[in-house]
């Protein structure tokens, strides 16, 4: 079954080390450390038992036996905790049952002295500081003493600046281009011109908060406790619990510590179809969204592309039928105003807008099938990539306004990172003659081999055992996405051993997720090309399956299947959640994640070679209770003419 790859994938969501600096360094105008007065007789017996468990060589007793958390840890947060929420006498019993203290008291000290502004103190309690004499605390004396000055020029104390910024700052050698930029402060004509060109808010704004955020950065946490770290350890383990849901619930919405996340569950993850379409007259190879999640595209060996709309129970709202070949590909724009359609080399613009749409430009670049189409996130142009080895850059009049010099494999399907800075194509690099033509009436759903030995019947050449199939990493010119094209840098290659058919890109551009014949999907790191997690458990096949990420933030892998189910994987783990039957043990060949569904729910699409698109979506509470399995119908609904919601006698 699943085999997840040892290689360790680093969270879609991961809470950063300090939080919220603007929060207060003092509660109830006590200082965030006390002195541990020991209040009872009781207390003075637990404490010395407690804290006198510390003096051997170690320095550490567990929290509770066997645990590898350290008790005094622990209870140092507790008593920040407590103090944060202004439990002032829970932390000071807390502290003398225990007896150990939040901080030492020159750390309180330090720490009164930043906030207080008495930077000559400052100085003095960084020397008393508990600090390993081998730290560099030249950053740290920096970072204090550029304080000191930004707070004398707002001031108007010009001639303080400048003694702080020969005598202090400058003596340091550190940091010499900021240096030079504080100097040139000084030319600043009030405070307010200070405070915009320095992005500092003031003395009696946050900034002194803001410094002891960022001497946190320098000092060890074992001295001078990072503020407010309960509320940063909670804030991982909720992100850790929305990873294994489809949605991530809403900031003001209740989020509970009592029990764990279940990925398996109907609740955290759309299992349920809701909408059978069954318009298309032949295999449904392709299905994509627009960037709104109002409208859902899909096209096919039918020859046509079809336009669904979401809010009106996905009635059929455009079909798009001047296409002599099967469509192998769509494009929304990032506006979706304009949809991309390819049949074999020819592209097609169409406008989605108006009542029927209409086509804006027939394109003809290409010598051989057109692999994919992708646009430029700005949406000033797109990508085409084909079996001809090419890759065009085109504007929005249909002009070609640059093109890859060489591109080094057949273009099977490309990707474009959201962030605009790569282009991802997957293919294989022909190094036989004559090129391989594809037949013209061959399905999409089947990878260059299968059209190789069709095409060898033809008298062409098949492809030879030295081709390789390659994933490539270009690096996209800056001029790209505005338009002026540019030569794009090939970063690197990542050559696999089977066929590779499709490519998704993670929202934060980091991670791909590539389908890798005949049954697996890999995760590949796109800032070197490792391959840090395999998805195992589908079956590709001889088909081309593309796969997608699914979830609020990425947090699961879909894949059709040669079986005609649809399977999810967490993206974390590796882990196969789902096997999701439904489109009659048919290829399913490609499957989306709609992004912005309407009413913020968890939707997704689902295309066959059984001639349908199935949409999926929670199971609705009403019929929670009723029994409904994995990939059981929808509830009896209203029938339009060109969709059928699935029976209820269908369920079973």
């Amino acid at each position: 079954m699943v085999q997840p790859s040892s290689s360790s994938l680093p969270p879609a969501d991961t809470a950063p080390p300090h939080t919220n600096g603007h929060s207060a360094l003092v509660s109830n105008g006590h200082a965030s450390s006390s002195s541990g007065t020991v209040t009872n007789g009781h207390g003075v017996a637990a404490a010395e038992k407690d804290a006198a468990q510390y003096e051997g060589d170690e320095g550490f007793v567990p929290l509770w036996e066997g645990s590898n958390l350290d008790r005094r840890e622990f209870v140092r947060i507790a008593l920040q905790a407590f103090q944060d929420m202004g439990y002032a006498d829970t932390a000071q019993a807390l502290q003398a049952e225990s007896g150990f203290s939040l901080e030492p008291p020159a750390v309180a000290l330090f720490r009164q002295g930043v906030l207080d502004g008495r930077w000559a103190e400052v100085e003095q309690r960084l020397g008393e500081l508990p600090i390993d004499p081998s730290v560099d605390l030249t950053p740290v004396k920096f970072a204090i003493r550029q304080q000191k000055f930004l707070e004398a020029l707002e001031a108007r104390e010009t001639k303080a600046a400048l003694s702080v910024l020969r005598n202090e700052l400058s003596p340091l050698n550190h940091d010499s281009s900021r240096l030079h930029f504080l100097s040139s402060l000084v030319m600043c004509m009030n405070a307010d011109d200070l405070r915009a060109r320095a992005e500092w808010d003031g003395a009696a704004g946050t900034s002194r908060q803001r410094l002891l955020v960022q001497l946190q950065d320098f000092i060890s946490p074992t001295v001078m406790l990072p503020q407010r770290r309960l509320a940063t350890l909670l804030g991982q383990a909720q992100a850790y619990q929305q990873r294994h849901h489809a949605l991530t619930p809403s900031p003001t919405e209740p989020f509970s510590l009592l029990v764990d996340a279940d990925p398996n569950s109907v609740a955290a993850f759309p299992t349920h179809t809701t909408h059978v379409l069954q318009e298309h007259t032949d295999e449904v190879w392709r299905v994509q969204w627009s960037h709104d999640g109002e409208w859902l595209a899909t096209a096919g060996k039918d020859r046509t592309a079809m336009i669904w709309k979401v809010k009106s129970g996905f009635t059929l709202d455009k079909v798009f039928r001047e296409h002599a070949d099967p469509v192998s590909c769509l494009a929304w724009s990032p506006d979706d105003s304009i949809l991309l359609t390819a049949a074999e080399a020819v592209i097609k613009m169409w406008n989605t807008e108006g009542q029927t749409g209409s086509c804006i430009a027939t394109l003809a670049r290409h010598e051989y099938a057109i692999g994919a189409l992708a646009w430029l996130p700005d949406g000033r142009g797109f990508v085409s990539g084909g079996m001809d080895s090419k890759l065009f850059f085109w504007d929005l009049a249909g002009n070609v306004i640059s093109r890859l010099a060489r591109c080094p494999s057949r273009v099977v399907d490309l990707a474009i990172s959201p962030d605009g800075t790569k282009l991802v194509c997957v293919g294989r690099a022909d190094t036989t003659e004559p090129h391989l033509v594809p037949s013209r009436h061959s399905s999409r759903s089947v990878t260059p081999a299968i059209v190789a030995a069709s095409a060898a019947a033809g008298g062409h050449a098949p492809i030879g055992a030295k081709n390789e199939k390659r994933i490539s990493v270009f690096r996209l010119p800056e001029g790209a996405s505005a338009g002026t094209g540019g030569e794009s840098e090939l970063l690197y290659e990542v050559v696999q051993p089977q066929e590779l058919s499709s490519v998704t890109i993670s929202s934060d551009s980091r991670y791909a997720i590539v389908t890798h014949a005949p049954k697996e999907i890999l995760c590949v790191d796109l800032e070197d090309g490792t391959i840090v997690r395999r998805f195992e458990g589908h079956d590709i096949g001889k088909f081309v399956i593309r796969a997608c990420f699914g979830g609020s933030s990425d947090n699961f892998v879909l894949s059709g299947s040669a079986d005609g189910k649809v399977y999810v994987y967490h993206r974390d783990t590796g882990r196969l959640l789902h096997a999701l039957p439904g489109h009659e043990r048919t290829t399913v060949n490609a499957v989306a994640w709609n992004a912005r569904a309407p009413g913020g729910g968890a939707m997704w699409a689902s295309a066959s070679d059984d001639r349908t698109v199935r949409v999926w979506g929670m199971l609705p509470a009403a019929a929670a209770g009723e029994g409904v399995g994995e990939g059981g119908g929808a509830a009896r609904g209203r029938r339009g003419p060109r969709l059928r919601p699935i029976d209820r006698a269908m369920r079973d």
